[in-house]
């Protein structure tokens, strides 16, 4: 459930924290008119006491804020022009070159990112950094499409153009998909791969989204940019009631939340900058219009390890420009490919075409032969496993085995004794009301690799204790349903089989908590912890470890807290150990 920021001030306070705060959370519906106006809410059920969504209650009125005296993009785009690099051979000013979008540089909120982006210029500076290796492939595909090039900014805004980055509310890679997005979008997760974090795979299903977009809202790529944030159903109520008031309302006259008022101002702003850095004392990057990077297919499993020292360079780094390779090693058989540096494509080429599967694949155990008797659950017992990741490992949609079958053993270790760590431990906080056998089945390992990472934990758990997950298959993420206008609590719950509690229990919901049109609700286990919290008015150390099953000594912990320490609004409170991987 998304954190509400405590005001537009504490908004541009926190603004470091904001930078990147964009995601895309709604599936696309297909290219229709804007919504007609919503029917009013249905009474609640005497069951759920919890209200009804309020139609305007995250919603920020926003007056025309043009200012009149200021200088817009093209006085500094005539300004600046003449003293761009070729855009031949550099790939920024190819950028710039390309720019199609009104740059609105007489919008206060616009001229305000810029100088929030000019005065906070290590984020932007790392994010240009981070661009680099992935850079050339997103501009091609974006002039391949005949697209604003202003597009290649916008992972600056969703990401700061981290390819691993992950929301609080489990957005994930560049372009920041949520779950029920990159599955409309063909992005596929398992075991192996999550394609939310290959560069190449969710810049194709990003684009295709926008566009989209762009074509729901004919040809309006401001709308089109605000309902990748919020959602185009939000968008389109938006807009039915702005239209209401006047039929030729715009984007600039929307009602909508506060983090989609500011998304569409920050890709702007960065715009601006770009048109001329040096007026804002920005000194923006030279980057060769050449590729720095270049995909390689594999022509089988492939451990990660193997491939770096093919490639004479780290397997940190190599996972840095691979993030959507989750284990240790590529998907069993042919189709996975690997991001490598531009200059060893062709050397890594050589090796793979001369090298045989066991040279690939070097660890000692690897697969299993199913033989008369044997089924699923012995098979993942004999390796210390749950059902579920072995399931998952070979691609299996149920639990059908037939005599000799191979299955691929994800992990390494021999039948009967504990199984060796395949990938970095993973740590996770006891939430209130969980139990080790849940958190054991959520990561796909048995209860007893549990206990033998966690010496002393017994079955009872207490809120705010940190478990060590043994290397295994992430959590799968909840199923979620996304509110709609008028939805309840005890409708969600009836329509789910679950309980009203459950379903608090599992997103953190007060008793007065409001749901929110757009806001995804996890709805079969808990929605993910979020890795911060925006400390707002109110707050207390012992409200926020309470609002997060989590105990104040906790809490203090992992902010380096001390007993006599005290909390601010805008300020960043830490709820998840830093990740050892």
């Amino acid at each position: 459930m998304p954190l509400k920021a405590s005001g537009a001030l504490a908004a541009l306070i926190a603004a470091t924290a904001l930078l990147s705060s964009g995601c895309a959370t709604q599936v696309p519906a297909p290219p229709t008119k804007p919504a007609p106006t919503p029917t009013a809410n249905p009474a609640p059920s005497p069951a759920d006491t919890a209200p009804a969504v309020s139609s305007a209650a995250d919603d920020v009125q926003v007056d025309d804020d043009i200012d009149e005296d200021a200088e817009d993009d093209l006085e500094l785009a005539g300004a600046n022009a003449a003293d761009w690099p070729d855009p031949q051979t550099d790939l920024w000013s190819q950028i710039r070159n390309g720019f199609e979008l009104d740059g609105n540089g007489k919008r206060r909120r616009v001229r305000r990112w810029t100088q929030q982006y000019a005065t906070h210029q290590r984020h932007l500076q790392a994010s240009l950094d981070r661009a680099r290796p992935f850079l050339w492939h997103i501009v091609q595909r974006i002039d391949e499409r005949g697209m604003p090039t202003e597009l290649a900014l916008l992972p600056i805004v969703e990401s700061g153009y981290d390819p691993a980055a992950r929301s609080y509310m489990g957005a994930s890679g560049l372009w920041q998909f949520m779950p029920g997005t990159a599955d409309h979008m063909g992005l596929s997760r398992d075991w192996w791969y999550d394609a939310r974090n290959d560069v190449i795979a969710s810049t194709d299903a990003a684009l295709s989204y926008l566009d989209d977009l762009h074509k729901r809202y004919g040809g309006d790529w401001l709308l089109a940019l605000a309902a990748y944030n919020a959602g185009p159903g939000r968008v389109d109520a938006a807009l039915a009631r702005a239209q209401r008031e006047d039929p030729d309302a715009t984007y600039w006259d929307l009602e909508l939340p506060l983090e989609t008022t500011e998304y569409v101002p920050k890709l702007l702003a960065l715009r601006r900058i770009m048109f001329a850095p040096e007026r804002f004392g920005f000194d923006w990057p030279l980057l060769d219009n050449t590729p720095r990077t270049r995909a390689v297919e594999l022509p089988s499993q492939t451990e990660i390890a193997v491939a770096a020292r093919m490639l004479d360079m780290s397997e940190p780094d190599l996972r840095r420009l691979n993030p959507a390779l989750q284990r240790w090693a590529s998907a069993p058989g042919k189709g996975s490919r690997l991001l490598v540096p531009a200059g060893k494509a062709d050397a890594f080429k050589r090796a793979l075409a001369n090298a045989t599967p066991g040279m690939l694949v070097q660890r000692s155990t690897n697969s299993y032969t199913v033989r008369r008797g044997d089924v699923l659950g012995t098979i993942a017992a004999k390796y210390h496993m749950s059902v579920a990741a072995l399931r998952q490992a070979n691609g299996l949609r149920s639990d059908r085995i037939r005599i000799g079958q191979k299955l691929t053993i994800p992990r390494t270790g021999a039948p009967g004794e504990p199984t060796p760590v395949a990938e970095p431990a993973q740590t996770y906080v006891v939430q209130n009301g969980d139990s080790l056998w849940e958190i054991a089945q959520r990561y796909n390992v048995d209860v007893a690799a549990m206990r033998r990472n966690n010496p002393g934990v017994r079955t009872n758990l207490r809120p705010g204790q940190t478990l060590t997950i043994p290397g295994s298959a992430s959590p799968p993420e909840p199923s979620t349903h996304l509110v709609r206008r008028g939805d309840s609590l005890w409708d969600i719950a009836r329509a789910n089989d679950v309980t009203i509690a459950d379903l608090r229990r599992w997103n953190r919901l007060e008793p007065n908590t409001r749901l929110q049109p757009g806001q995804s609700i996890a709805i079969d286990g808990p929605a993910p912890l979020p890795d911060f919290y925006e400390v707002e008015t109110g707050d207390s150390l012992w409200s926020i470890a309470a609002r997060f099953s989590m105990q104040v000594a906790t809490l203090r912990s992992l902010n380096d807290m001390s007993s006599g320490s005290t909390i601010r609004p805008g300020q960043r409170l830490r709820l998840q150990p830093v990740s050892s991987s």
